[in-house]
């Protein structure tokens, strides 16, 4: 197919409207009732053992790495059993290759070698089990991220409830609340301009998520943009509008 020569300015003005196709117009759409910046993760992070607090060694605020230690559990117990573990696994190691090479001496029975790798599988298996249960001891933080709460302190017992809250802002979803004049103005994929008047900044937020419902009781919905933050300059928490 030949395209047909088309004047310069024509050219330009296609070409701006392809690449403006899915940025939203401020002055289309009507200021939000609420704009507040999330993280785009957020978790009350626990343990699914109990125990005493040995030690916390962050503190609200912190940055901290994926994997770092957020809380110390007692493991005293568990290293006690995991040595009983590891002194019975190795007993039966032992034992079962001194008895394999009896075996050509019709010493010992090859039902009795059987059984003796049966026993040392299971030794190893509860060796295995014991180690797992000292590693379980830390809890670990998941991806890296703020420190935002810190429920336990050192020695309190505790149970499955959440130790620490763990914030990642690196990515931050602007959440929106429009009235039912707004529905149907703005779409999934496109862009809305943000401003942070905290930090003086307008940023880019995509959309992906708009309700699709109404809320019967304030005839609102929500939408949800994201906006990257990975040089971290925009707070969670702050407040936000659509830039005009």
């Amino acid at each position: 197919m030949i395209i047909p020569f088309a004047p310069r300015r024509h050219f330009a003005a296609l070409v701006l409207a392809i690449a403006g196709a899915s940025a939203v117009h401020a002055q289309t759409v009507p200021d939000p009732l609420t704009c507040l910046l999330i993280p785009a993760h957020s978790s009350d992070i626990g343990s699914d053992r109990g125990g005493i607090v040995a030690d916390v060694p962050v503190k609200r605020a912190d940055y901290v790495q994926e994997g770092q230690v957020l809380v110390q559990l007692d493991d005293s117990l568990a290293k006690a059993d995991l040595e009983l573990a590891q002194i019975n696994r190795d007993a039966l190691g032992a034992k079962l290759d001194r008895s394999t090479a009896l075996v050509d001496s019709k010493i010992i029975s090859r039902d009795e070698i059987e059984q003796m790798r049966t026993d040392f599988a299971i030794a190893k298996a509860q060796a295995d089990r014991a180690a797992l249960q000292v590693s379980r001891a830390q809890v670990l933080a998941p991806y890296p991220g703020y420190i935002s709460k810190v429920y336990v302190q050192n020695g309190e017992l505790i149970g499955t409830q959440p130790l620490v809250q763990l914030i990642d802002i690196r990515t931050l979803k602007a959440e929106l609340v429009f009235t039912s004049e707004a529905y149907g103005k703005i779409a999934i994929g496109d862009t809305l301009p943000i401003g942070v008047d905290l930090v003086n900044k307008v940023v880019d937020a995509k959309v992906t998520v708009v309700d699709p419902f109404l809320d019967a009781s304030s005839n609102t919905f929500t939408i949800t943009a994201e906006i990257d933050n990975a040089d971290q300059a925009l707070p969670a928490g702050a407040s936000c509008r659509i830039a005009q």
